[in-house]
């Protein structure tokens, strides 16, 4: 029999970055409560459900039985449905919805879930790469990623170059030309991929670059994404990581 210690073991051989899985389900705890509201669609079982399955986790961390074909974002989907289909099975007799039972039990009846499960997955990875790219501003006096990235977004479609540098200026507080820039902002959109590489390496078994593709392809990222990548990312990918 599995002890806790050896299931972490388990999952953090197969993953990386899953040193402490508490840690790491409340990095994507949205991405949870998204998709149980869409399975359960009763917001006072979704907040019994999240918390038993955070308490399992905290005590006994993940077991081993879950086909996840690699992919932690698949492990931990299965690892949550399962939890709400033991939380409805534990109602007192003819207090369990049947109906509602079925439809968690049932993966092909919940394309819903499924896609709520997608996206707000995509969104909380999303917020690491912000979070991690204003770190990285914060840690480098000289490099503006974080500013210059938001207000492309923000404000391209109504400024031009020499605007979009006057309010980075603004921001940071100091001088920045037009083509100063543009250079940041092409700095910024390759650093951003590559920390968004990273934390996808970091959920799958065996990261090979076709099955990065693949990741990014299902959580809709991979045609914004890779005009920003280095032409030489398979290979860097091959020899251990993104430089």
């Amino acid at each position: 029999m599995n002890t806790p210690r050896r299931m972490l073991d388990e999952i953090s051989t197969r993953w990386p970055m899953i040193h402490d899985p508490a840690q790491f389900v409340l990095r994507y705890a949205p991405a949870i409560e998204g998709y149980l509201l869409a399975l359960v669609r009763d917001p006072d079982q979704v907040d019994e459900i999240r918390q038993d399955f955070l308490v399992k986790v905290l005590q006994k961390g993940f077991g081993s039985e879950i086909n996840v074909k690699g992919r932690f974002r698949n492990y931990l989907k299965a690892a949550v449905r399962n939890a709400a289909i033991t939380h409805l099975r534990r109602k007192a007799p003819g207090q369990a919805d049947p109906a509602a039972l079925a439809q968690v039990a049932d993966d092909a009846e919940t394309p819903a879930a499924e896609a709520e499960w997608l996206e707000q997955w995509r969104r909380c990875m999303l917020e690491r790469i912000w979070e991690a790219l204003e770190m990285h501003e914060r840690q480098n006096l000289d490099n503006h990623a974080y500013t210059v990235l938001n207000i492309y977004i923000e404000h391209s479609e109504q400024e031009d170059s020499e605007q979009l540098a006057a309010t980075a200026s603004a921001r940071i507080g100091k001088p920045m030309r037009p083509d100063a820039f543009r250079k940041q902002l092409s700095r910024a959109r390759r650093l951003f991929a590559k920390l968004l590489i990273q934390e996808i390496v970091q959920t799958l078994e065996s990261p090979t670059p076709e099955r990065i593709e693949d990741e990014l392809a299902e959580v809709g990222l991979l045609s914004s994404l890779r005009p920003f990548l280095p032409e030489d990312w398979r290979e860097q990918i091959n020899r251990g990581g993104v430089a």
